[in-house]
C-alpha cells in the first residue's frame, strides 16, 4: 500500500545550483536541500503509524528508542521522560514519571529547570507520534546531550506507539488515554489502536 501525498503542499527536494558568470569567473552557488512540508495525511486509511515513524526518522535523524526499550530502561529506574506536548495532552494521559516541558522550549530553558535530572539515566523526549519531540531534540541536542552522559533518545511513534504496543499511560493516579492532537491525527490513533 502505498500512502497518499498531499500534492499541494509538496516542495522540490533536490539540491540546487546556480552558476554566475563574472567576466572569466564561474562561480557555482549551491543551496542546501529543503525537506518538502509534511506529505502524509493522517485521515488517509492507507497510512500507518509505521509510515509516520518512517517520515519522522527521515525528517529529524536523532537517536530513537523503541516502546520496548524505553519499557525495560524505566523497568530499570532508569529513564528520565520529557513529554513535549501541550498541558491539555499532557492531562490526558501520560507515562509513568514524565515531566512536560513546553512545546519549543530551548535548550537554555531546559537546562535551568531540569539539568540535575539530566545525568539519572537516559533522557527520553515524547509527544503523540514523535514530531515535535524530534523536532526539540534537533534544536537541542547538542546543548543537552554533554549533561546526559547515558545518552538523549526520542520515542519512537510516541505515545501513538507506546498506546498501539498495549502500554499503560496514567491520569493523576488512575489511567490514562493517548489524546489524539487533533481530529486528523484522532482518525490514525483511531486506526492504530484498534488493532
Amino acid at each position: 500500500m502505498t500512502p497518499r501525498l498531499n500534492p499541494r503542499r509538496l516542495l522540490a527536494g533536490a539540491a540546487t545550483a546556480a552558476v554566475l558568470v563574472a567576466g572569466a569567473a564561474i562561480f557555482v552557488v549551491t543551496t542546501q536541500p529543503r525537506l518538502a512540508p509534511w506529505t502524509l495525511d493522517p485521515t488517509d486509511p492507507r497510512v500507518s503509524l509505521e509510515d509516520v515513524e518512517r517520515e519522522v526518522a527521515r525528517r529529524h535523524p536523532v537517536p530513537d528508542v523503541a516502546p520496548a526499550g524505553l519499557a525495560a530502561m524505566l523497568g530499570r529506574g532508569e529513564a528520565t521522560l520529557f513529554d513535549v506536548r501541550t498541558q491539555e495532552e499532557f492531562d490526558a494521559g501520560h507515562l509513568p514519571g514524565a515531566i512536560r516541558i513546553e512545546p519549543g522550549s530551548s535548550a537554555a530553558e531546559i537546562l535551568s529547570l531540569h539539568r540535575d535530572r539530566l545525568d539519572d539515566g537516559p533522557v527520553v523526549f515524547y509527544c503523540a507520534v514523535g514530531v515535535r519531540s524530534s523536532q526539540m531534540m534537533t534544536a537541542t541536542l547538542k546543548q543537552i546531550a554533554p549533561h546526559a552522559s547515558a545518552g538523549v533518545y526520542n520515542l519512537r511513534g510516541g505515545i501513538f506507539r507506546w498506546t498501539a504496543d498495549g502500554r499503560a499511560l496514567v491520569k493523576g493516579e488512575g489511567p490514562g488515554k493517548a489524546h489524539h492532537f487533533d481530529e486528523n491525527w484522532g482518525q490514525l490513533l483511531a486506526r492504530t489502536t484498534r488493532r
